[in-house]
């Protein structure tokens, strides 16, 4: 029985290797996994290949000349087209971005909140503009961009302070979103604490991170489908309901208390960017509408879980059983009837079709004088954690900047370290995710998902970092005597 095992061993290991060997997908996987990027490999394995060809044809590098000459007439034109409306479109965006002149407002927070997250659900659905963008000509000879708003979160050496940063123009539409649901709240004009921020090297330590969206349920990251699954939302805390303050389970409340738990000389900057979920091709001709494909994409996924559970029938696509690796001649007998987890999943998916799919971008940052600590770094990475759900529908895992540094051969001297920390610096001022020069990948998310993300709490988020003004604003008696 030993000697079978063995044997299978090997004989699986064979398989691997050979599957390795013939796979280049497979090889720049592995590659990752040893801290090595795509593009060194590739361009290390396309040398290695073009050296060994050099050797058995030794004209091969005159040819290859002659080769590039002759065909420049074709290849050329097509390149400096796409390198000047790449470069146009950047500057153009940029002059149009340079003019907006944003402004940021702290959201300080009165001693008692009684309403539940679904108010600031409420708020954000009026952010939901596409206005500035609705011709090619808006897109590439002006410029015009759709607006994008960044909701935030500061820890000051454990103080805490939300922020919204938006476009001058649209301040009053944002103070209209948040005063209307929370009159309660003060809205006040403050300086950008990312700006006043000057990284030195040889004073402060940073690590910055992004989080995608990523799932257990079968869906790659890569796959837009992934949009389909939301995190967690106050409605699966029973937020909804409004219950009393003692029976609240807030997540915010333990994100709150970790970002107020750092030390003085720490500072933890969050971040969570959104847009109208709408063109996303670019500013030619023919856009993507993204916000058309997120609705698909859900009713695609639904169909996928119904199924796994359903009894199999010939209107189902044969891309489905694809995806399922099922025989569409199996004539076996499924499941009766969904599981508890599929029947949750088809719900939550179906609830949030009909929300208001955003654009979203997140990422943080955590600065300190001294060195990094380690468990703040991992909680910091993982602040999302308390509104995962993994395994049947999503989670933000952190990714992107300072994530992929697990080798010392991945940098030399901090050089690399420093130099993402620059540049998540500048990222996280300019608030952009969905244009140069920081133009990152984005996932869609509901107004319910933003809203359970970044809301101001209730009473029952009891950081001691978070301070709240003195009393409730209330407006005078209309029957006072003139």
């Amino acid at each position: 029985m030993s000697g079978g095992n063995e044997g299978g061993a090997i004989a699986q290991y064979f398989s691997w290797l050979f599957g390795l060997i013939f796979d280049l997908k497979a090889q720049v996987k592995y590659a990752g996994d040893w801290g090595i990027s795509r593009a060194l490999y590739l361009g290390l394995l396309f040398a290695a290949l073009y050296l060994l060809l050099v050797h058995m044809v030794p004209q091969l590098p005159f040819f290859t000349i002659s080769w590039l000459l002759a065909t420049a007439p074709i290849w050329m034109p097509i390149g400096l087209f796409i390198g000047f409306w790449k470069a146009w479109i950047w500057y153009i965006q940029s002059l149009f971005l340079s003019g907006r002149n944003p402004v940021l407002l702290e959201v300080r927070l009165p001693r008692e909140i009684y309403k539940s997250p679904r108010a600031m659900e409420v708020a954000i659905s009026l952010l939901s503009i596409s206005s500035g963008e609705t011709t090619f000509i808006h897109r590439a000879w002006k410029g015009q961009v759709r607006p994008f708003f960044s909701f935030e979160i500061a820890s000051f050496g454990g103080e805490l302070h939300f922020y919204i940063w938006c476009w001058r123009n649209y301040k009053a539409e944002m103070e209209s979103a948040i005063y209307g649901q929370y009159p309660e709240v003060e809205l006040h004009e403050v300086e950008d604490y990312a700006s006043k921020f000057q990284f030195d090297t040889k004073i402060h330590s940073v690590y910055a991170t992004e989080w995608r969206l990523e799932s257990y349920a079968g869906v790659k990251p890569d796959d837009f489908h992934i949009n389909a699954y939301p995190i967690k939302s106050y409605v699966d805390f029973e937020l909804d309901k409004d219950p009393k303050e003692e029976y609240k389970v807030d997540p915010l409340a333990t994100i709150l208390e970790l970002l107020s738990n750092i030390l003085p000389e720490e500072q933890i900057w969050v971040q969570i960017v959104i847009r109208k979920c709408g063109n996303g091709g670019g500013p030619l001709f023919f856009t993507r509408e993204m916000d058309h494909e997120w609705i698909h994409a859900i009713d695609h996924e639904v169909e996928k879980i119904r199924t796994k559970a359903a009894v199999l029938n010939p209107d189902i696509t044969n891309e489905v059983f694809h995806e399922l690796h099922i025989d569409p001649k199996d004539t076996k007998q499924p499941q009766p009837r969904a599981t508890w987890g599929q029947t949750e999943t088809m719900r939550t998916l179906e609830r949030h079709k009909g929300k208001y799919p955003f654009e979203f971008g997140g990422r943080a940052i955590y600065a300190t004088t001294g060195h990094l600590h380690g468990p703040t770094v991992t909680a910091m990475r993982w602040l999302w954690k308390p509104i995962g759900n993994p395994n049947f529908i999503a989670h933000l895992r952190p990714r992107r900047w300072h994530n992929p540094f697990d080798f010392p051969w991945q940098d030399v001297n901090n050089y690399r370290f420093n130099l993402h920390a620059r540049r998540a610096i500048d990222a996280f001022r300019r608030r952009l995710f969905f244009h140069s020069p920081w133009h990152m990948p984005t996932n869609v998310l509901t107004n319910e998902s933003i809203a359970t993300m970044w809301h101001p709490p209730s009473s029952i988020a009891a950081a001691p970092g978070l301070s709240r003004i003195p009393a409730t604003k209330s407006a005078p008696p209309l029957n006072l005597p003139k």
